[in-house]
């Protein structure tokens, strides 16, 4: 085969491969807004009568000092309309042994910058800097140590606030080992008392009232409840002031287009793969098992039955996440999950070096896998048969994960080359389009109001160049992981970013 026949050949599968992907795309988003309509009208039903289920809300906390005192707020107002829930904030001493790892790769660093060292807050990543310059270059630990210090720990804040006034229903834990969310989360699940179901959230989470009552719902529906209840949020991207420079009004595209492709990705394959999930995985035969799929929870929002959670072991603690390895405990035990049918919000990142960091942490489920399965088969969870049907559905999801940027660019590539055939031309167009303006109008239509033509324009490009970068974050933790670098232990700083200041829009 000529070069120029390959070139075409990889035009035409890439063109096709996007007609295709998108296509089922655009058929599960429409059946996701119309279940979700569904399910807002289905709110006019009160919440059930007689007692209540006991909830205990865990929001493990790492970094996030500037958010402690919104969280609390949110919660102490929300708490008096959902009798039963309580909230508990747990914090960890993982916190200082990751500032004195932070001072010691600071001090050997020959660049400071958000993007190499994303865990560390703006201003003191500035401070670090002018530390730096004053010294030639020279910058010692216990310089860094004593910049760091001077943001107080997030266990100090919280205890800080509590005393301050008066918390009905929110109290602290501090989880005193190194693990990490998920280590807090299990922590929390064995200090407290009994209840009912283990709810968990982000710091910046703020579950809607019409959600808490949807799932609050759910909860009540049966003798029992259903074993795990899922939410699902969109993503919002942060309100930044016009940019001066080109550059920066570029990022802030991609920024926006990111937190747009989130929102695309959560409710045409998030979504449709929870409900798929919950309506095969109680079936008989291995026809159902692959249709059911992976059960894929996400870190907020997630509602466990206290039995189940003591059926799974936990949260996996020797993974990055915790959501995902979660979902493989769920599948190999069969164990159900029910997903609310309304959609909260919660905040996107703000910059696009924190877009990268968080799609190379996300993508480090997918390297967990390997780690996954060697477990399972310890612990004799599932059959070989169920092992290898779960590797199966996470090796096509990561690869599809890897190659959607670079599928996307020869795709538009394609599209616009002159040479190209009117066919080929004509599919790549079509697949350009229903990546980008396709899902941009269906969205446009689900909300109120008409959406002016420049900013369905506006919102296509940026949707379009966040495919395009897709899979830099991918490519970058796989390339880590090559190098032995994946991030798990204590030997690193957790990839979490550091959390922007102040409340989450």
């Amino acid at each position: 085969m000529r070069a120029g026949e390959a070139v075409r050949a990889a035009a035409w599968v890439a063109a096709a491969g996007m007609v295709a992907r998108h296509t089922a795309g655009a058929w599960q988003l429409s059946r996701t807004l119309t279940w979700l309509r569904h399910g807002r009208q289905a709110q006019e039903t009160p919440l059930q009568s007689g007692r209540p289920p006991e909830v205990q809300v865990i929001v493990p906390v790492l970094r996030e000092q500037g958010h402690v005192g919104a969280a609390l707020a949110w919660w102490r107002q929300t708490l008096p309309v959902f009798p039963g829930m309580t909230v508990t904030f747990v914090s960890t001493a993982r916190e200082e042994h990751e500032r004195a790892l932070l001072s010691e790769t600071v001090s050997r660093s020959g660049r400071l910058s958000a993007s190499q060292f994303p865990q560390v807050a703006a201003r003191d990543l500035n401070d670090l800097n002018r530390a730096r310059a004053a010294t030639g270059g020279n910058l010692t630990v216990e310089a860094a140590e004593a910049i760091l210090a001077r943001t107080p720990v997030t266990r100090d804040v919280i205890d800080e606030l509590l005393a301050a006034e008066d918390w009905p229903r929110i109290g602290h834990l501090t989880y005193p080992g190194l693990g990490r969310k998920a280590a807090q989360i299990n922590y929390a699940a064995r200090s407290l008392g009994p209840y009912d179901y283990l709810a968990v959230y982000d710091i910046d989470s703020r579950p809607s009232r019409d959600v808490l009552t949807a799932t609050y719902a759910l909860l009540s529906s049966q003798p029992h409840g259903p074993p795990v209840v899922q939410q699902h949020a969109l993503h919002v991207a942060p309100h930044v002031a016009p940019a001066a420079y080109p550059g920066r009004r570029l990022a802030h595209a991609f920024v926006r287009g990111s937190a747009t492709l989130q929102t695309v990705w959560t409710l045409r394959r998030e979504i449709p793969y929870a409900r798929r999930y919950h309506h095969w995985i109680g079936r008989d035969g291995w026809t159902a098992r692959a249709k059911a799929g992976l059960s894929q929870p996400v870190g907020h929002g997630l509602f466990l039955r206290q039995n189940v959670l003591t059926e799974v072991g936990g949260l996996p603690e020797t993974t990055v996440l915790d959501d995902v390895p979660t979902g493989v405990r769920f599948t190999l035990r069969a164990i159900p999950t029910v997903s609310v049918p309304l959609v909260g919000a919660v905040p996107a990142p703000d910059s696009a070096a924190e877009v990268l960091a968080q799609t190379r942490r996300w993508f480090c489920s997918y390297l967990d896998y390997p780690a996954l399965m060697r477990a399972a088969t310890q612990e004799g969870a599932g059959s070989v048969g169920q092992r290898c049907l779960i590797s199966a559905v996470a090796i096509y999801r990561g690869t599809a994960w890897l190659a959607a940027g670079p599928l996307t660019a020869v795709t538009l590539a394609a599209a616009l080359a002159p040479r190209s055939a009117p066919a080929l031309r004509v599919t790549a167009c079509a697949g350009v389009l229903l990546a980008s303006t396709v899902p941009v109008l269906m969205l446009a239509r689900a909300r109120p109001g008409p959406m002016p033509a420049r900013q369905i324009v506006r919102d296509s490009a940026e949707l379009l160049a966040a495919y395009l970068l897709r899979s830099i974050g991918p490519w970058q933790a796989l390339g880590a992981a090559v190098r032995g670098r994946h991030p798990t232990g204590t030997a690193s700083p957790a990839p979490k970013t550091h959390r922007r200041e102040g409340a989450p829009r």
